[in-house]
C-alpha cells in the first residue's frame, strides 16, 4: 500500500452488482497501476526488502513494541469493538483486521521497517487505519486477494462475508466496492457465507455454507459458478463450512473445517475426512504442502495431519490457552519451522518444529511470552520482516464487566536490534 494513503472510512450497506465485468488485474485499472508503476521505479522502498535477512529470534524477552493502534477500538455502550483476528497482505505492506463493529481496517506498515534494520531506540507514531471500510453487519470471514501487490493497483483488494449479505469484494487504495458475489441456495434465495477464500492463482473464490461450498470466478461477479453439496458429494460430511485452504504446492487441493467436527479433502472430488473432537476454527497448511493443522473450539490442543498418511496425527501441539467459542488464531513462519498462536491469557506461544519427532507425540511449547492483560486471539507473521501482527480483545459478560480490557492492534519487532 501506498505509504501517502490518507485515512479513508467507506461506509456501505448490502451492494449488489448485476452486471459481469473483469475484475481480474490484467484488466482493472489498468491505466492507474501503469502510473503507481512508474512512482514506485523513482521510489525503491515501496514494498517492504523482500532480501532482507528473515530471522525471527524469540527469547526470554518481550518483543519489541514497535507502534499499536488502540483508540479505533475504544468500547461503545452498543458495542465492546474488540478485533477479531489479523491478517499480513501477500506483499507484505499492511495488515487487514475485522472489527467487532462491522467494520475492516487496513493498517501500512511503517516505512521505517522496510529495510528490514531496526534501532533499539525507534519510535514510532501511534498505528491509525488508512483505509476502513463497513459492512452492513457481523463480519464472519475476510481474506486477501493472493496476487495482491501494491506496485499493481488493480490486484489490491480484500474479500469479505458478512451477515445477510453476499461476499464483497473490496478496493484495498479506495474502499471502493469492486464486485459482488451472491450465492443462491436450493429454493434460489441469496444465502450469506460463513467463510471464504481465493485459491492461491486468485481465479476463484470459494465460500463456506451450511451444508455446502460454493465456487465463483474470480473476474465474473454474480451467481456461483458450481456448487459441492457435502451431504450428497462429499458423503460422512455435514454442518457449517467453518475454513477454507488452498494447498500452496498442489493446486486443486482444497481443504475445508466444519462445526461439525471434521475436516474435508477435495480435488474434482471427495477424497477423506478427518474426524476432530470439536467444531474446526482454523486449518492451514505447511508450506512445503505435506502437514495440515487445526485448531478447533473450546480447546488447547491443535493437530498437526501427515497428508502423506490421511488420517495420521503427526503430533499433537499442547500448551495454549483456548478454551473459549472465540475463533484464536494461529500463523506458520514462512520457512514452516515455527508456529505461533495466542491465547485467552493474553500470551502469545511459540512451538519449534522437531522433524525426529515420532507419529502421535506431544509437541511442548518453546517459549510463552506475555502480551496482554486481555484475550490475543489474533497472530500473523510477516512473510519477509521479522515481525509479528497481534490483535486483542474478547466479548466480556456483564458479570465480568471489572475485567481488563485490551482491544487493539499492535506491531512487534522479533529480530536482532541494532
Amino acid at each position: 500500500m501506498s505509504p501517502d494513503t490518507s485515512s479513508l472510512e467507506v461506509m456501505t450497506e448490502s451492494h449488489d452488482i448485476d452486471q459481469s465485468f473483469d475484475v481480474s488485474p490484467s484488466a482493472m485499472f489498468a491505466e492507474s497501476a501503469v502510473e503507481e508503476l512508474s512512482v514506485a521505479d523513482e521510489n525503491t522502498e515501496q514494498v517492504p526488502n523482500c532480501n532482507s535477512d528473515l530471522s525471527y529470534k524469540w527469547t526470554e524477552a518481550v518483543p519489541m513494541l514497535l507502534c499499536s493502534a488502540t483508540e479505533e477500538y475504544k468500547p461503545t455502550p452498543i458495542c465492546e469493538n474488540f478485533t477479531k483476528g489479523c491478517h499480513w497482505s501477500p506483499d507484505g505492506t499492511c495488515l487487514l483486521v475485522p472489527g467487532e463493529d462491522f467494520r475492516l481496517r487496513i493498517y501500512e506498515l511503517p516505512r521505517e521497517l522496510y529495510s528490514g534494520k531496526v534501532s533499539s531506540r525507534l519510535i514510532l507514531h501511534p498505528l491509525k487505519a488508512a483505509l476502513t471500510v463497513k459492512e452492513g453487519g457481523v463480519v464472519y470471514d475476510s481474506c486477501w486477494f493472493p496476487m495482491m501487490n501494491s506496485w499493481d493497483p488493480s490486484s489490491c483488494c480484500f474479500a469479505s462475508t458478512t451477515k445477510e449479505s453476499p461476499v464483497h469484494l473490496w478496493d484495498a487504495f479506495t474502499g471502493e466496492l469492486r464486485a459482488t458475489y451472491r450465492a443462491y441456495n436450493q429454493v434460489d434465495e441469496v444465502e450469506a457465507a460463513i467463510s471464504v477464500q481465493f485459491v492461491n492463482s486468485g481465479t476463484e473464490v470459494w465460500c463456506g455454507f451450511k451444508g455446502a461450498l460454493h465456487t465463483f470466478d474470480t473476474s465474473r461477479p454474480g451467481r456461483q459458478v458450481n456448487t459441492i453439496y457435502l451431504k450428497k458429494d462429499i458423503p460422512n460430511i455435514t454442518g457449517i463450512v467453518s475454513c477454507i485452504r488452498e494447498n500452496p504446492t498442489m493446486p486443486g487441493l482444497v481443504a475445508f473445517g466444519t462445526y461439525s467436527k471434521t475436516i474435508g479433502l477435495y480435488k474434482d472430488g471427495p477424497l477423506c475426512a478427518l474426524k476432530t473432537a470439536s467444531g474446526v476454527t482454523q486449518i492451514e497448511f505447511s508450506p512445503c504442502g505435506m502437514k495440515l493443522y487445526s485448531a478447533v473450539r473450546r480447546s488447547n490442543e491443535m493437530l498437526c495431519w501427515d497428508l502423506r498418511n490421511p488420517g495420521v496425527v503427526l503430533y499433537s501441539i499442547q500448551g495454549r490457552q483456548a478454551d473459549t467459542n472465540q475463533r484464536i488464531q494461529f500463523s506458520i513462519s514462512p520457512d514452516g519451522n515455527v508456529l505461533v498462536s495466542g491465547g485467552t491469557d493474553g500470551a502469545v506461544n511459540i512451538w519449534e518444529q522437531d522433524p525426529n519427532m515420532v507419529n502421535g507425540e506431544q509437541l511442548d511449547i518453546k517459549q510463552t511470552i506475555k502480551l496482554s492483560n486481555d484475550c490475543v486471539n489474533g497472530v500473523s507473521l510477516h512473510r519477509y520482516l521479522p515481525i509479528m501482527a497481534t490483535s486483542t480483545g474478547q466479548r466480556i459478560c456483564d458479570e465480568e464487566l471489572e475485567r481488563c480490557r485490551d482491544n487493539g492492534v499492535r506491531f512487534w519487532w522479533c529480530g536482532s536490534t541494532d
